[in-house]
């Protein structure tokens, strides 16, 4: 108990050192090289160049879905399938990654289209390969566990995205936005969403700010990599274009309003499991 109590003691004060008023725009891209940025969210600009997702040996990593947990603040990543199929950590002031585990879902090249927490701190995401299924993620081991069928055969884009109502966000192909059940997996869809990008892109990514949901919208299968930032209805998928972004984004993240200082590190393996609760 004592050994709770000090390093919760310890990392409240460190917490107050890193604590940020303003929830920051990141993005992340999954073809050529893996880089991560800070973005504008009102114009979908880069604001700064964070630097290249590389690990301590510079192994660099594509990647495809970014999520901060909203208990630590900790940013997490999945990989693009050039680079693995693999949940990691990020330290969102320099890029760098560490490599947790597999994702395990025993089908070939299967990873995370992309990722979202909900508020009480569990991760899920979205399958690339395999249908557009709704998995729950072990954040000690990167295991990924199937939660059930979303009824859909393929994955075109796949952004996730969770309201802090508990709602699950999707758009598992190009035409579709909808939502996902959180129990069974099923997929239901709301409207075709329109798409800057041209009806043969797709969202790659979706995140919220508060009650703002943003999409990146991803050009198509052998198209030039452009992308445009864009805000959607939750209620209608109405699409309000904010303008062309980094080009081959495919993940974007909203911080979280007071990152511990966690964030910092980058992910502490022994200080996440006694900070934290248990997983699923």
């Amino acid at each position: 108990m004592k050994t709770y109590q000090v390093l919760l003691c310890a990392l409240g004060t460190l917490a107050v050192v890193a604590r940020t008023d303003a929830q920051t725009l990141y993005g992340a891209t999954s073809s050529g090289s893996g880089e991560l940025y800070i973005l504008n969210p009102a114009t979908g600009g880069i604001l700064q160049d964070v630097g290249p997702l590389n690990d301590s040996s510079a192994n660099n990593y594509s990647v495809t879905g970014l999520a901060f947990d909203p208990i630590t603040g900790v940013l997490y990543g999945s990989t693009g399938g050039v680079t693995g199929t693999e949940l990691l950590s990020i330290n969102p002031f320099t890029g760098s990654v560490n490599v947790i585990g597999s994702f395990n879902t025993g089908i070939s090249g299967n990873t995370m289209a992309d990722l979202a927490f909900d508020h009480s701190g569990d991760l899920f995401g979205v399958g690339s390969t395999g249908g557009p299924n709704l998995y729950s993620i072990n954040l000690g081991t990167g295991q990924a566990t199937l939660v059930g069928s979303s009824g859909l055969t393929f994955t075109v884009g796949g952004g996730l995205a969770i309201s802090s109502a508990g709602a699950f966000y999707g758009a598992p192909q190009n035409g579709l936005f909808g939502t996902y059940n959180p129990t069974t997996g099923a997929y239901n869809n709301i409207t075709t969403p329109t798409y800057p990008e041209g009806s043969a892109s797709s969202f790659a990514a979706l995140t919220f700010d508060g009650s703002i949901l943003y999409g990146d919208n991803l050009a198509g299968n052998g198209g030039s990599g452009s992308t445009h930032l864009v805000t959607i209805d939750p209620a209608t998928g109405a699409v309000t274009d904010i303008g062309p972004s980094v080009t081959h984004l495919d993940a974007i993240a909203f911080s979280v309003p007071e990152p511990t200082a966690l964030a910092l590190a980058g992910l502490s393996g022994l200080s996440l499991l006694l900070f934290r609760r248990q997983r699923k």
